[in-house]
């Protein structure tokens, strides 16, 4: 069944974007066995005693960031801050102390944003960690402890399996906090062996991203909701599409749009709606009204089936928590910006004006 999905999703003329998304499942895989030990232990060195974590990127690796300071809020209970490495990097004499992890975050290692900002962090303390796919890099040569999310060269300027790679290594680092903490981890370390498979499960749903995406090339501008740790998530989809198909899409706090940024569905824009399980009678409250109100299309990917009238494009993933959702609606968001792209005659791998250092 994948194997048919594949050849109805990949056009004879295959692109990276394209083939990058489906070797995701096998590079987590690779993951998998790369740095969870028999005894699940987590095969990653980090410093000990950690009360804070700062995790410092630009781009996706930032939206990694931030679902990640999210996690380790919410569910390690200790402090974690995500920064723009762009605006990290500016601002003088910023206060580094001993007691914090200091993440960064590049593909390449090069991102000159994150390696000013390292400069800044090293000079006060070696509790530098890299999360990158280049080993050598300057990322990598100037951390003193270092993950290597082995991606393999990403060739297409829109990261996918970087992305989710990042993500993958930067939850295993919590479940690495989780362990020096003696909190139970055993529930996330099951969550993380499942992803491979949800996101197989994922590819699944091709026909009905396709359907969507044959609606939203019609729109200029598109706006996507999420709630939680949902919503550095909906920024990465909105930016996957922008990068790519160049349509005007903004992520919004499914709360916050209501108070004054609903405006915009005044004129023609497009909704994209992730549902998890979080706050889920007022998100499908804030669907209704956009349902009744506005003429607009609109896509829900959910954790669950919701009891949506009229509510033609929705899409209920069969996960079974919100880190698997979290990868599966990840992979639909990079399919939509693709299958979207490629509908406007762009050139996915190299978007206009966009250029990535792969090393």
């Amino acid at each position: 069944m994948l194997n048919f999905l594949k050849k109805i999703f990949i056009s004879a003329s295959k692109t990276n974007m394209e083939k990058e998304i489906y070797e995701q499942p096998e590079i987590i895989s690779k993951l998998i066995k790369k740095y969870i030990n028999k005894d699940k232990s987590i095969n990653i060195d980090i410093p000990e005693n950690i009360k804070n974590v700062a995790l410092i990127a630009c781009g996706s690796s930032y939206h990694c960031a931030s679902i990640i300071a999210c996690y380790l809020r919410d569910k390690v209970h200790c402090s974690a801050q995500a920064y723009y490495a762009s605006e990290f990097s500016l601002v003088e004499d910023a206060d580094i102390d001993n007691q914090t992890l200091y993440i960064f975050i590049s593909q390449s290692g090069e991102t000159s944003d994150t390696n000013k900002s390292l400069d800044i962090v090293r000079i006060k303390t070696d509790k530098t960690l890299a999360v990158t796919n280049t080993k050598n890099s300057t990322l990598y040569d100037n951390t003193k402890y270092k993950v290597l999310i082995y991606a393999g060269a990403e060739k297409s300027i829109a990261s996918t399996k970087a992305m989710s790679a990042q993500l993958f290594c930067l939850f295993l680092i919590c479940a690495k906090i989780m362990q020096q903490k003696e909190l139970p981890v055993s529930n996330l370390i099951e969550e993380l062996y499942k992803i491979p498979e949800t996101i197989k499960n994922s590819f699944e749903h091709i026909e009905a991203i396709k359907n969507f995406s044959n609606k939203l090339i019609g729109y200029d501008n598109a706006a996507v909701l999420a709630s939680g740790m949902f919503y550095p998530l909906a920024k990465e989809g909105a930016l996957k599409i922008k990068e790519t198909s160049y349509i005007n899409t903004t992520a919004y706090p499914t709360g916050e749009f209501l108070h004054g940024h609903i405006a915009i569905l005044n004129k023609k824009c497009a909704v994209i709606s992730i549902v998890n399980n979080f706050n889920v009678d007022f998100t499908v409250k804030v669907l209704e009204r956009i349902r009744d109100n506005y003429n607009s299309d609109s896509l829900v990917i959910s954790a669950f089936k919701l009891n949506l009238k009229n509510q033609k494009s929705a899409i209920c993933l069969d996960t079974y928590n919100d880190i698997d959702f979290m990868f599966s609606s990840l992979t639909l968001l990079q399919i939509l910006a693709y299958i979207t792209a490629k509908g406007l005659y762009r050139d996915v791998d190299k978007p206009y004006g966009l250029t990535k250092v792969v090393k």
